[in-house]
């Protein structure tokens, strides 16, 4: 059976066949025939939580075992890492773990569903788990959400922020920056103009909204005199719209007529936008 069509009821029911066939047999593993899987989506985990989780352990020991497979004379992490270290921080000599024979493409979407569905990744790993998926594995963005029961949409602009310059990518990882930062320097043209809008943002503590202006050529800051006077209402419709379609949006109205401009930087964003807009209902 194919597993995309298992997609919509989250790991146990994609990986069925191959995770929970014949019945679960739990084994102790001795600790150092154990190693991380090395394309584990998940690049940092946090010290405190981890430290918390190995005290849980040596008081109540290990609930849920770890799953791995068999290479060689040793074992790969599929599902558990964190689980992993904490039992090693904890001084636990074997971990209890669900041993399965599982080929490389099915061990990676598992690793990156199970990670996915904690939602313990920071927001970049998480767009770079997405684009794997996508790109590796072919599945579409509505199956990705229904995998990890998410909102396409939720999938599709997390899937964005692959295309941000790498300065811009590591400010989120380390958490400079937040992931709504994030979408307002994407509605910039060029990774320059991107850039520039990071270090604004960091320099000058912008919030989301205001970074949105600055991104939208709004600087509400140090309006010139005698400049035409901004519509609250189409810089709100503007900023909507760019919000939805990661895109930078403007919307203006002159006398009898409108007009909605959507600013795109290459084809690729231009076909994701008419598909996203697609497949909306227009509003009644």
């Amino acid at each position: 059976m194919k597993p995309k069509s298992r997609l919509g009821r989250g790991i146990d029911a994609i990986f069925a066949d191959s995770v929970h066939e014949d019945g679960v047999q739990v084994i102790d593993i001795p600790v150092d025939e154990i190693y991380p899987n090395p394309v584990q989506p998940r690049k940092s985990f946090d010290e405190k939580t981890i430290a918390e989780l190995a005290a849980s352990i040596k008081s109540h020991g290990l609930i849920s075992p770890i799953l791995v497979r068999r290479t060689n004379t040793r074992y790969e992490i599929i599902a558990g890492e964190r689980r992993y270290q904490a039992c090693k921080l904890a001084g636990i000599q074997k971990i209890p773990s669900i041993v399965r024979d599982i080929p490389d493409a099915e061990a990676f979407k598992i690793s990156l569903i199970e990670n996915l569905q904690r939602e313990d990744l920071n927001p970049m790993e998480e767009s770079e788990a997405y684009y794997t998926l996508k790109e590796q594995f072919g599945l579409t963005h509505q199956e990705i959400a229904d995998a990890v029961i998410k909102d396409r949409s939720t999938v599709t602009n997390s899937m964005r922020l692959i295309h941000l310059p790498e300065e811009v990518k590591q400010a989120l990882r380390e958490g400079m920056i937040t992931t709504g930062h994030a979408r307002a320097i994407l509605m910039v043209e060029g990774g320059t103009g991107q850039i520039s809008l990071l270090n604004r943002i960091v320099s000058q503590s912008l919030n989301v909204r205001e970074a949105e202006h600055h991104a939208s050529g709004i600087d509400t800051r140090n309006k010139k005199k005698g400049a035409k006077k901004a519509d609250p209402y189409f810089d709100h419709l503007s900023t909507l719209l760019s919000e939805k379609l990661s895109a930078k949006v403007i919307c203006d109205w002159k006398k009898r007529r409108g007009k909605i401009v959507i600013n795109v930087s290459s084809r690729d964003e231009l076909s994701r936008i008419v598909a996203a807009i697609c497949e909306q209902e227009a509003p009644i």
